[in-house]
């Protein structure tokens, strides 16, 4: 169980931000994939992306500050976001 603070992206929003990989650093979002996601109070997260907020501040993103500042940022338990993969079970 971690708790953080995520970026919460469409899809659309998603595909714009990783234009901006490269070699060096990659967004690396997550779907939400939990049927929990729907009772956090947030409105229905399901179908959305998430990425650690930590990546704002980080130098090795910067490139992300802008587009990714702009958008929500909740803090959330990863074990309500993405349904546990067999490994993790």
């Amino acid at each position: 169980m971690t708790v953080q603070a995520w970026i919460v992206m469409t899809t659309k929003e998603k595909n714009s931000a990783i234009l901006l990989n490269d070699k060096n650093a990659a967004l690396g979002p997550r779907e939400i994939t939990s049927p929990l996601a729907i009772n956090l109070g947030y409105g229905t997260l399901a179908g959305h992306w998430v990425a650690p907020a930590r990546l704002i501040s980080d130098p090795d993103y910067a490139r992300w500050a802008k587009p990714l500042g702009a958008l929500p940022i909740y803090v959330m338990d990863s074990d309500t976001l993405f349904v546990p993969q067999p490994e993790e079970i």
